[in-house]
């Protein structure tokens, strides 16, 4: 049945990849589009659906889509080659006290905290089995419509974890979290897993009121396949064919019984990378395959990225290089991030979006890493490892709360003077032991050397960067970057964004400005925070 959805996946890549704000939000309608953004357009695809002739009825509508594309986005027979290797996790150890060691560090203590049976507590309800111990709240809230998505990233994260450190103790806890699961998919013996029931994907296909079930699935899937890929437990693989077959006959179910353009409409929707896990799945059991709300759509383009690895379509290589170059261009703060309240808006317009403090969603920044560091496996070009590493030190490193394990933001404010946290916790994310002068060390050899001749150039300095925004107005807003690192302020006294009224301070003349005029470097105007004051910290500029 792998064939089946990754298929029809495969449509929902060229459908949406394109849309770059595309949501479905829930009113009175119950769930029909009226939320004044914009959707899915008319495609190619749908004017050839047009010419289905009415004597072969809706049941031919999936062949006759698939004769389409095998006639105009036939791939090669074999996928593309020459691809950079990533290295092993389990051949890679950072150097402790490194600030990627304390951050390491600080999410192994989380994924240890956290208990095994209050993970699984809804699983356990669901599947009709005794629950154990009190459930968690959040995410994971018994009433919540995603819960059982943060034990997909659970799954993932602990798998990739002990990669990383092979950490005894998390081995252990996270087998006990597949075995609980694997008895609770075999309690239902249908292949469906899940930590609500199945009448919220009736309720997903009926277009009523249901908050991106699909999006949970892939969570589970992903982090089952993480752990028998990076983990080798292979109760994870076979839990997933056994979820794909369940949720291949779903799809098919849907299409006989109403046609593909219904399906479509159903998927446009927060489905996460469930066409991405589809592709990972068949690099593996080797099936047979027939070929604009931020984090709906940046999953959806890395499945698109899979597709071009796995079966040699163009087409999804030249969608993904060409939306990395638009966001680039347009939508990414100095961090490298992008998105707000969740959504791209105007074109290099980004002073309207830092008025609010729902900037760069960290769920897009996961994903925007995947794109990137894809890209650059693909071409050698450094511009993607440029991009790759500025937001994995600012979004995601920059996104931890000091050593506070599972104290993570979950919007990173851009705007000037506002700051990442009302509490004064540590910052996180700056470059470490920066004395006047800015030096820095990023590099170290070891080797016995004989004649040869090795010459090393890393630059790295004090830059500024202006935001993108193309009103002349806005010029002087700019930031200050040390290397990729994004740097922060020190408020001197000046007022905090503490209330309200004053969120939109850091943008009135005088308030926040630096006066360069005179200076002839920018050495002359930046200076390093003392380290005693850095709990005073906040972003000075977007």
């Amino acid at each position: 049945m792998i064939p089946l959805l990754l298929l029809c996946m495969a449509f929902l890549e060229g459908a949406t990849a394109l849309h770059l704000c595309v949501d479905r939000l829930f009113n009175d309608t119950q769930g029909r589009h009226n939320d004044g953004l914009p959707h899915l357009n008319p495609t190619e695809e749908a004017t050839w659906m047009a010419l289905l002739p009415r004597k072969l009825g809706s049941k031919a509508e999936f062949d006759w889509l698939a004769l389409y594309r095998s006639l105009t986005r036939g791939g090669d027979d074999h996928a593309p080659e020459e691809f950079l290797s990533q290295a092993s996790l389990h051949d890679v150890r950072l150097d402790p006290g490194s600030m990627y060691w304390q951050g390491q560090q600080t999410n192994l203590e989380y994924l240890l905290y956290l208990d095994a049976d209050r993970l699984i507590w809804s699983f356990r309800q669901q599947a009709g089995l005794p629950t154990i111990g009190e459930h968690y709240s959040g995410w994971e809230a018994p009433d919540g419509q995603i819960r059982g998505h943060f034990v997909g990233h659970y799954l993932s994260a602990s798998a990739h974890m002990w990669a990383s450190t092979h950490n005894d103790t998390l081995r252990e806890k996270m087998t006990r979290v597949v075995d609980i699961l694997d008895h609770c998919q075999k309690k239902m013996n249908t292949g469906y897993l899940s930590a609500y029931p199945e009448k919220m994907f009736d309720m997903y296909e009926e277009l009523s009121e249901a908050w991106s079930p699909y999006y949970t699935i892939h969570k589970i899937m992903q982090g089952l396949l993480d752990q028998y890929t990076l983990a080798g437990n292979p109760k994870g693989l076979k839990m997933v064919v056994w979820m794909t077959e369940y949720f291949s006959e779903c799809v098919k179910s849907l299409i006989l019984k109403y046609s593909i353009q219904r399906h479509w409409e159903a998927m446009n929707e927060e489905t996460g990378g469930l066409n991405d896990v589809m592709y990972q799945l068949y690099t593996i059991t080797d099936d047979d395959i027939a070929g604009l709300h931020v984090n709906t759509h940046v999953p959806v383009l890395i499945g698109a990225q899979k597709r071009y690895e796995v079966v040699g379509d163009h087409l999804y290589k030249d969608i993904a290089t060409f939306f990395f170059d638009v966001v680039n261009s347009s939508h990414t703060f100095a961090t490298g991030g992008t998105s707000t309240m969740e959504h791209w808006h105007d074109p290099k317009r980004l002073v309207d979006e830092i008025k609010i403090s729902s900037n760069e969603e960290t769920c897009a920044t996961y994903n925007l890493l995947k794109v990137s560091r894809n890209l650059f496996r693909w071409t050698k070009e450094v511009k993607y490892a440029d991009h790759y590493e500025r937001l994995l030190i600012n979004g995601i490193m920059g996104n931890q709360r000091g050593t506070e394990p599972g104290v993570m933001i979950y919007f990173l404010p851009m705007g000037p003077g506002r700051s990442k946290s009302i509490s004064g916790a540590p910052h996180s994310g700056l470059p470490p032991k920066m004395p006047r002068g800015w030096g820095g060390d990023f590099l170290t050899l070891t080797k016995l050397w004989g004649d040869d001749t090795l010459l090393l150039g890393f630059p790295i300095n004090l830059r500024t960067e202006a935001i993108k925004d193309d009103r002349p107005e806005y010029a002087s807003i700019q930031a200050v970057l040390f290397g990729p690192h994004l740097l922060a302020g020190l408020t001197h006294g000046n007022r905090t964004v503490n209330a309200s009224e004053h969120s939109n301070d850091g943008l009135t003349p005088g308030m926040w400005e630096l006066d360069a005029r005179n200076a002839t470097s920018i050495d002359d105007w930046i200076v390093p925070v003392p380290q005693s004051l850095s709990r005073s910290t906040r972003i000075s500029s977007a």
